[in-house]
């Protein structure tokens, strides 16, 4: 759930109240955003994934976790989500595995290929944040479709 918006690095671009699925964020009359309907987050990242100046925390969980600015800082998470997805590099690479409607980017005859633009994008780099963060088990992980690597 979103939980924090860093004021001071926010650029102002408007990336983030422009993907919210949700419509979470309202833009103040100097582009800052303001979380103002967090109950309405779905935890989604894109937000997260699309902010140039890594100004937001999205926390892992569906449900508020106050959370101070120092104590986000001491995680040293800012941009964790937006790198892991590929976001920070413009080509396709992250951590989910898209199948053949993205395959533009996949080597000939390649019917799987890596994408952070896929829709399960998101989704995947989500669990893999949340696995660094000791939040998910994966000793007892059975994967569902034999592409999916966490």
């Amino acid at each position: 759930m979103i939980e924090y918006v860093f004021e001071d690095l926010c650029t102002h671009c408007g990336k983030c109240e422009e993907v919210c699925p949700t419509n979470t964020f309202d833009l103040r009359a100097d582009g800052v955003p303001v979380i103002a309907r967090q109950e309405e987050c779905h935890t989604c990242y894109l937000c997260e994934a699309h902010c140039p100046a890594d100004a937001l925390y999205v926390g892992p969980l569906r449900t508020p976790q106050p959370i101070g600015r120092e104590a986000i800082l001491a995680l040293g998470v800012l941009g964790n989500f937006r790198r892991a997805v590929g976001f920070d590099r413009h080509e396709p690479g992250s951590y989910c595995y898209a199948g053949q409607e993205d395959s533009r980017y996949a080597p000939e005859g390649s019917r799987i290929q890596r994408s952070p633009n896929s829709p399960d994008a998101a989704i995947y780099a989500s669990l893999a944040i949340a696995r660094e963060r000791g939040l998910v088990d994966v000793s007892q992980r059975q994967p569902i479709r034999d592409e999916i690597v966490l």
